[in-house]
């Protein structure tokens, strides 16, 4: 996840922020317990030697590798940030495991070598992907060597070199794109984001030729991916042969391809890389993700492989009765972490924004209460579900790709809560409004807040160099005005008001600047005031869908449970006489009983009780189910 210069030294450009390392952030509240909960729930109980097994015995199962290195990746991030010896210990073990079956010229695989590099029905090097990644973020968490046998750097290296000597046009080698299980190469070319950040870590040309050419393949055999994206094609049509039932445009393996080119970016300074990573992610947004961050779908366009995911025009057709499966979990992290880099590498901070949606709604909401699971794909009306695409067994737990990935969204988090502007002096930005305490060698700060149930945020300076810092607060994009003051008078920091009464809404969001350097002692107090919202669905293709409409509340989708409003289940309707979409709409806030932070709020609307998308339908069943679309009246 790095963009640490100390680390990315082979960089031609410089990013315009730089993410914290999870050490550096300690939550409080909903984020620390969810931490937990994986950690006690999924991480703990896993079983070691089941997720090294196949690459012991190369038994050549279909994608099995993944798992240890979506796992390895994820955990790794979460005990940076919790420190639990427990964890590290695990983590410790499954390094050393791996590496016990790496040959001596680096090669680990789950695949017999003669069936190399396109074994597991194909999806070899889609595991060595996962490989690569697992290990690198071990590698950035915990140092290069975990002991005197064990060199991380050294095998990171070793097995890029060895995948990268079987790969390409020559005599002996294998295209890439004649490689993968179903969609033409691209699932295998999203090795290009671990490739080059190892160049970027080492400067070893063996890997920049290697990620060059995954670039010059275009990443697909029926089409340049990267070029269709530069020419504004959209997602759900790159890839397409005419006919439904072959299409490739597999949403969560495309994005992995795009974080890859912009990690090639940061290696080459290619403005085309950056600028079609750009269009492509402003079509997602505009095109795909819905209003609980994720995308992707079983229909209407797109039929392939991956029932479920591939683009569909998801934001559009997401109450298409004909669509069924939407919003996987491994579409959700994926997207998640493809704005995140975005975001490090513009400082566009409507990419935050996004992010934000996405871990209140889609993510938070697939987590089971006990931590052990990710919901496959999570529905905005109906019950929350155990059905899985794809998993595996593993020591007698049920473990899929979904599950495997999910922890890496919240992992993901204390790197964003945090961020310093680069090119210029001790400029931190907060771009999380959950309760947290951020220590670095520089500065404390403490922020306060019972976000999203009110947008009321305090961030003291517990800690600062004697030249003060620069702070910045991120304004949500839906916050139609803000108040904010500077408090806490001393001889280095005098009172400072500021009022601002009717701040424009602000479609890419931005920051709130306190306009001077802030020392120990100050403190910033902003209020957000994003109110409730009624959003409309858009227009599918498909004639017999209904023009239906929800609530949001800041980044919160609203959802009646069953459990709390038995009636108003069956029965409610939005009235909708008088509202266009984005109205705001009259409602009362009920704060939770306990520390407002650990527990979720609930909205009164029209006298009926709403809780945030990701409070709802918890026990997974009937009992719990939930609606977050509503059919519309044109009663007042």
């Amino acid at each position: 996840m790095t963009n640490n210069p100390g680390v990315f030294k082979y960089s031609k450009t410089v990013d315009a922020m730089a993410g914290s390392m999870p050490s550096n952030v300690r939550f409080r509240g909903i984020l620390d317990g969810a931490a937990a909960r994986i950690t006690e729930g999924l991480f703990l109980k896993l079983d070691v030697d089941g997720l090294v097994s196949w690459f012991k015995d190369r038994s050549d199962p279909f994608a099995a590798g993944e798992f240890f290195g979506k796992i390895l990746r994820a955990a790794s991030n979460i005990c940076a940030y919790t420190g639990d010896c427990r964890l590290r210990s695990m983590i410790d073990t499954m390094v050393r495991k791996i590496l016990l079956t790496a040959d001596s010229d680096g090669c680990i695989s789950t695949v017999r070598r003669e069936n190399q590099p396109n074994g597991s029905n194909g999806s070899d090097l889609w595991e060595r992907k996962y490989v690569l990644l697992g290990l690198f973020e071990y590698f950035e968490n915990f140092g290069p060597t975990l002991d005197r046998e064990n060199d991380v750097y050294d095998a990171m290296i070793s097995l890029a070199e060895y995948t990268a000597s079987q790969i390409g046009d020559g005599e002996g080698r294998t295209r890439i794109t004649d490689t993968g299980w179903a969609f033409c190469g691209i699932e295998s070319s999203s090795i290009l984001e671990p490739v080059m950040k190892l160049y970027l870590l080492s400067g070893n040309k063996k890997l920049f030729d290697f990620g060059t050419y995954i670039v010059s393949s275009g990443a697909c055999s029926r089409e340049n991916i990267f070029k269709a994206a530069l020419s504004g094609k959209s997602p759900y049509r790159i890839g397409s042969n005419g006919n439904p039932k072959e299409s490739i445009a597999k949403a969560y393996e495309m994005m992995s391809c795009f974080e890859g080119l912009l990690e090639y970016y940061r290696a080459t300074a290619d403005r085309d890389a950056l600028e079609a990573s750009l269009k492509l992610i402003k079509l997602i947004n505009e095109e795909e993700i819905t209003y609980f961050g994720s995308g992707g779908g079983d229909a209407p366009f797109n039929l392939g492989p991956g029932k479920g995911e591939q683009w569909n025009r998801t934001r559009y057709e997401i109450t298409n009765p004909g669509m069924d499966l939407a919003m996987e979990t491994c579409v959700t992290v994926t997207y998640m972490k493809l704005m995140y880099k975005a975001f490090l590498v513009t400082g566009d901070v409507s990419f935050v924004d996004r992010i934000e949606v996405s871990l209140f709604n889609a993510l938070l909401g697939a987590l089971s209460d006990d931590g052990s699971y990710f919901e496959y794909f999570p529905k905005f009306n109906g019950t929350r579900g155990y059905f899985d695409n794809f998993s595996y067994k593993i020591g007698g737990m049920s473990l899929s790709c979904c599950t495997a990935n999910g922890p890496m969204g919240l992992a993901m988090i204390p790197r964003l809560a945090v961020t310093k502007k680069n090119g210029g002096t001790c400029g931190y930005c907060i771009n999380v409004y959950q309760p947290f305490d951020y220590v670095d060698e520089q500065a404390v700060l403490k922020v306060e807040t019972c976000y999203p149930a009110d947008g009321r945020v305090t961030v003291t300076v517990v800690k600062a160099p004697e030249q003060g810092i620069n702070l910045y607060l991120k304004i949500p994009c839906f916050a139609k005005k803000y108040t904010a003051a500077v408090t806490q008078g001393s001889a280095a920091c005098p009172d400072v008001q500021y009022l601002i009464n009717e701040e424009p809404f602000k479609e890419n969001g931005g920051y709130f600047d306190p306009g001077k350097v802030l020392h120990a002692g100050c403190k910033v107090e902003i209020e957000f005031f994003y109110g409730c919202r009624v959003r409309f669905s858009l227009p599918s293709v498909n004639p017999l869908a209904k023009k239906l409409a929800l609530y949001t509340y800041g980044p919160c989708v609203l959802a009646i449970d069953r459990s709390f409003e038995p009636s108003a289940f069956d029965n409610f309707r939005i009235p909708a006489r008088g509202l266009t979409d984005g109205s705001s709409v009259d409602y009362d806030l009920i704060k939770p009983d306990s520390a407002c932070c650990g527990s979720p709020f609930k909205i009164k609307i029209r006298g009926n009780v709403f809780v945030p998308y990701f409070a709802a339908g918890r026990s997974f069943d009937e009992a719990t189910a939930f609606k977050t679309f509503f059919e519309m009246t044109q009663d007042a």
